[in-house]
């Protein structure tokens, strides 16, 4: 319960930047800096919901923590893009593709660590390069995707008449991520964090 509670405090300190830039401030009727609190309480009620039903669903208590982590992940993914979109200005172009490899760089990262210690708690496992090495990979096609994805939405498609390059931009960023949580998840669960059998 304590792990989800910080991860949902990071969630909502992540989402501060987005509001400012994506100028959403007054659109929320509360102050920003309840948003970690709001984030840390929401996530805590959704892990426990999942733990009342772990016992005759495992893997649904398992998804639920992933599914948790995969929302830290768009916290970094999307905090680190729109703090970068904040300070510099940049929307578009070569400036934001390096800016979205930078974030969801950080955000594959965040979610290595959660995702070994405490959704697949991973651990004990003596095979730390092999699970390295097999993360890299499923998490690399996901990236790719993302990655691509969002720059052909932002810099091939453009931003529509009327909607701004700020908002677009995190249109672009939400791109493929529907697709890619039920791939990582499997990907993560049978490939990288499998439980492997101990031969004696």
């Amino acid at each position: 319960m304590a792990l989800a509670l910080i991860v949902g405090f990071l969630t909502g300190a992540l989402s501060i930047p987005v509001v400012i830039n994506l100028g959403l401030g007054t659109a929320i009727r509360i102050p920003l800096l309840y948003l970690p609190v709001i984030g840390a309480t929401l996530f805590a009620i959704a892990v426990l919901a999942a733990s009342l039903v772990a016992n005759r669903a495992p893997s649904l208590f398992e998804f639920s923590k992933f599914a948790v982590v995969g929302v830290l992940n768009s916290g970094v993914d999307f905090g680190v893009l729109n703090s970068l979109m904040l300070i510099t200005g940049v929307s578009s172009g070569g400036g934001f593709l390096a800016f979205k490899s930078v974030s969801v760089t950080l955000g594959v990262i965040n979610s290595y660590l959660w995702n070994k210690y405490w959704t697949f708690d991973s651990s004990k496992s003596g095979a730390a390069r092999r699970e390295l090495v097999a993360f890299l990979v499923v998490t690399l096609v996901a990236v790719a995707l993302n990655v691509v994805g969002a720059d052909v939405i932002v810099n091939v498609v453009g931003a529509p008449r009327g909607i701004s390059t700020k908002l677009w931009a995190n249109v672009g960023a939400i791109s493929g991520a529907g697709l890619t949580l039920f791939a990582n998840f499997f990907g993560y669960k049978f490939f990288v964090f499998r439980k492997l059998s101990v031969v004696t």
